[in-house]
């Protein structure tokens, strides 16, 4: 039987305004504003089902027109919604995004006070269907209770991404951190999980060390155009980032690098799963869209190939010795 993903975690409206000069405070800013369904796992989520992936959502969504809306673009990425549970007393959550002109996020503001209803009740209902999928992509929208009853009492044999989201959101992981095979903190998230700066290349190296002593098994620690930092079994590396041909937006990045990892242990090949994650968070910033509209599996090996063979290719000239 083919392995399947759940992606439990996020639905929500983003809206993106951009501004189009510095914020400036206290006064009018001229921006350009766009919206469209979004969440981690829900974008997650989309990447994998554009990728041919066999993918489910498990979330919840108001009975409003963005819930409509978020439930259709599900449904054109392949995306099973059997399991998305309607709200009738909140809308759906939503998040604005505040975007300098180069894409870089200047605050976010998220209204998501629906997602208190995936409660550890509702972890036990969705069980059953949970323990149906090899692979669980689980983002941080979820309250910290409903997080440790999933990890801690349903996992089985599940293979466990975990996605922190945002410094406030990623302590929820902290008492559960032992069942996560997969984390994705950024700099800030693994300073606020291990109580510590991460800010030198030093500080990457004892943060993830720290997250592996917890009980993490694999540690991929992003740090933006930089690339990432990988703590496992087989020790600890730094990845550079597959350059873009083009910086559009860099909002969809890191959902699309975990969803490249997720491809990589459901289509085991050639290459380790953080290379297609990268490789997929290159494509990513390449467009204004939270997913990228054509991602497909040709596109990211095509993307990681050719990053790859640059790269022997610059490790073969001999460099001149000093």
């Amino acid at each position: 039987m083919e392995k399947t993903i759940a992606c439990i975690g996020g639905v929500v409206m983003d809206r993106k305004v951009r501004a189009e000069g510095e914020f400036r405070p206290g006064t009018s800013n001229p921006v350009t504003v766009t919206s469209n369904p979004g969440g981690v796992a829900a974008n997650i989520a989309q990447c994998l089902g554009r990728l041919r992936c066999p993918v489910e959502i498990f979330s919840i969504f108001g009975s409003d027109g963005s819930g409509n809306t978020i439930q259709h673009v599900l449904k054109l990425a392949h995306v099973g919604i059997c399991q998305l549970t309607r709200s009738r007393a909140h809308p759906t959550a939503n998040y604005s995004a505040l975007l300098q002109p180069d894409g870089e996020l200047f605050i976010g503001l998220a209204d998501m006070a629906i997602f208190d209803d995936l409660d550890p009740a509702w972890a036990d209902r969705m069980a059953p269907r949970l323990k149906e999928h090899a692979v669980w992509v689980v983002d941080a929208n979820l309250p910290a209770a409903t997080i440790e009853r999933l990890l801690l009492h349903h996992k089985g044999r599940a293979t466990v991404l975990a996605d922190p989201i945002s410094i406030a959101k990623s302590s929820r992981f902290r008492r559960a951190l032992a069942a996560v095979d997969v984390l994705f903190p950024n700099r800030k998230e693994a300073a606020e999980l291990t109580r510590q700066p991460v800010e030198s290349r030093e500080d990457v190296i004892q943060a993830a060390a720290k997250l592996r002593r917890s009980g993490v098994g694999t540690v991929v620690l992003t740090l933006g155009s930089e690339g990432v930092y990988i703590d496992d079994s087989r020790g600890g590396r730094f990845l550079p980032a597959i350059p873009p041909k083009k910086v559009v937006d860099v909002t969809g990045a890191g959902d699309a690098l975990v969803a490249g990892y997720a491809y990589g242990i459901l289509r085991p090949g050639a290459y380790e799963p953080a290379v297609l994650g990268l490789a997929a968070a290159s494509l990513a910033v390449e467009t204004r869209e939270s997913v990228p509209p054509d991602l497909r599996p040709e596109r990211l090996m095509e993307r990681t190939e050719s990053y790859v063979r640059r790269r022997k290719r610059d490790e073969s000239v001999p460099r001149n010795s000093a």
